[in-house]
């Protein structure tokens, strides 16, 4: 018996006639009786016997229907998996941003996709080789962070891009034009700086050997948030990320010369295609970078 063949026994047998399991499989009565006498055939022994109306499983049926009776209960498994995934309320995404990504793009992303049929979703913040070992172990659906080289078991999915830009405290300098700041005439040395293992401590260290010069700030933090709160307070101006920039008060930006740009990338495993709900996520941060001029050229 193929598995239509012992779907359509097991809906006869479990309604006692023809036209309730035509009803049930949404077929015609016709249609079943036919199937029901092919099967028959095919096994070269009855399966009912018609006894004042209704349709009486011979003992052959009775020992299909145990053995067949998990089959079905494995397809209703199957059925309501089904279901669940078409519902997108139902799937809760693990997404680990990096820090300032988390700050400053996650929440619009978030609003922008809030909605009673949006997926779930649960916010970790992780640096870059964190977020690297948990989408590997399978602790992250997915990870957001900038385009930086990446092990093997991995792809990436460009969103948007986000620009490099000077920060220093409003009013505290004698500088408070928002004209560009030209990368060779910042001083490292007082600096708020990223550390060399973080995407912008390593661009900016390129840049400074390139030109000849060391890349050595005063003070080194670990996350692009607390350079720009450390420049808002005066404590010294610093390189970061749009998106770190515009979620500080009390700095003065201003566009580097000549921009230095990253891109903004989705990372999941290679082998795993996305999800509907984890389309809808990735679509949606190509949305929010568009409309707020982070969109890839």
């Amino acid at each position: 018996m193929n598995f239509r063949q012992i779907e359509i026994f097991y809906a006869i047998y479990r309604s006692g006639s023809i036209s309730a399991a035509a009803r049930q499989l949404r077929t015609s009565q016709p249609a079943l009786s036919k199937a029901l006498k092919h099967a028959e055939s095919q096994l070269g022994f009855k399966l009912f016997d018609r006894v004042k109306q209704r349709l009486i499983p011979t003992h052959e049926a009775e020992l299909i229907f145990a053995e067949s009776h998990q089959l079905q209960k494995s397809l209703n498994s199957v059925n309501a998996l089904v279901d669940k995934l078409g519902d997108l309320s139902r799937r809760t995404l693990r997404i680990g941003f990096l820090p300032s990504l988390g700050v400053g793009f996650a929440p619009r992303v978030l609003a922008r996709l809030a909605g009673e049929t949006s997926p779930s979703c649960e916010i970790y913040t992780h640096h870059y080789d964190q977020i690297l070992e948990r989408l590997l172990s399978h602790r992250l659906d997915l990870g957001v962070a900038f385009s930086l080289p990446q092990p093997p078991g991995l792809r990436s999915i460009p969103v948007g891009r986000m620009r490099l830009v000077y920060v220093e405290a409003a009013g505290k300098s004698a500088q408070t034009v928002k004209g560009p700041v030209h990368l060779s005439d910042v001083d490292s040395k007082a600096l708020v700086g990223l550390e060399r293992e973080s995407p912008v401590g390593r661009a900016l260290e390129v840049e400074f050997q390139r030109e000849g010069r060391e890349y050595a700030p005063r003070i080194s933090v670990h996350t692009y948030a607390v350079a720009a709160a450390c420049a808002a307070k005066g404590v010294g101006p610093a390189i970061v990320d749009e998106f770190s920039a515009a979620s500080t008060p009390g700095l003065n930006v201003r566009p580097l010369e000549p921009a230095r740009c990253f891109e903004i990338v989705v990372l999941l495993p290679e082998d795993y295609a996305a999800s509907r709900a984890e389309t809808e996520l990735i679509d949606c941060m190509l949305c929010v970078c568009r409309a707020e001029g982070h969109a890839l050229d």
